[in-house]
């Protein structure tokens, strides 16, 4: 599934728990939204292994042909996308955790577990976002195709050498697995979530201001940029995945026409 998909699946997941009047699941509301979430990922894995593969294998293929046709303006142009997203996430995630801490340091809170996650998703994201940093560096140094083909095969572990020996003797299209059956459906789904995704971001962006303009409490402060940093990270994605749907449409009615 594309990512604004589980934004906005934890965006109203909250509210849905909410519903169930049960003071455990209001204590534990962040780990019962943590195991929905993964539940729900394996479900869809185990249900829709095909489509989520050709989902997978386009993206992968996309940045492929970007350094087998030499566009290194463009794969620097994603990695310097990867890195800006990775630092944002991490913010996000260290804010989550000192947020955490103080609320448990004041008493109104008491969840260890929340906290050793965010702790633990926070040094991942910037290890992350280090190390695709370094990458980016090292090509904005030496910016050549074999470069590019390097860092895609040492740090996204694409075979591109094999992709490469395939590549010259037919098209980019050609190289791809059949499309599934339903893969239009869960385009028209996936463009529906982006937009809701996108939207719900925006909301989290005014609410924040409003927040950080109206106080001044450091607790009220760090809500105010948990909220600004996560509705960036909505907002974004779901402008990013709305317009890989758009694109999908676009090419689907091209070939349609031809």
């Amino acid at each position: 599934m594309k990512t604004s998909f589980y934004f906005f699946l934890w965006i109203i997941i909250y509210p849905l728990l909410g519903l169930i009047h049960s003071p455990w699941i209001y204590q534990n509301s962040f780990i019962v939204a943590l195991v929905v979430v993964w539940a729900l990922s394996w479900i869809l894995n185990k249900n829709m292994p095909e489509t989520l593969t050709y989902e997978r294998v386009t993206e992968m293929a996309t940045i492929l042909e970007e350094v087998y046709t030499g566009n290194v303006k463009a794969f620097m142009q994603r990695l310097s996308r990867m890195v800006t997203i990775e630092f944002v996430t991490a913010v996000y995630m260290g804010v989550a955790f000192v947020f955490i801490l103080f609320s448990m340091v004041r008493g109104s809170a008491d969840d260890w577990i929340a906290l050793l996650i965010f702790g633990f998703f926070a040094f991942a994201t910037i290890s992350r976002a280090v190390k695709l940093n370094q990458v980016y560096k090292r090509i904005k140094y030496n910016p050549t195709p074999d470069e590019c083909a390097t860092v895609v095969e040492e740090t996204f572990r694409f075979d591109y050498a094999g992709y490469y020996n395939s590549r010259i003797h037919t098209t980019a299209e050609a190289m791809l697995p059949p499309q599934p059956k339903h893969f239009k459906a869960f385009q028209i789904f996936s463009l529906i979530i982006a937009i809701i995704c996108a939207l719900f971001g925006l909301f989290y962006l005014i609410m924040s201001i409003i927040i950080l303009v109206e106080n001044r409490s450091a607790e009220a402060i760090s809500g105010g940029i948990m909220y600004f940093l996560y509705g960036s990270l909505a907002a974004y994605f779901g402008i990013k995945d709305s317009a890989t749907c758009f694109n999908y449409f676009k090419r689907r009615k091209k070939s349609l026409s031809i």
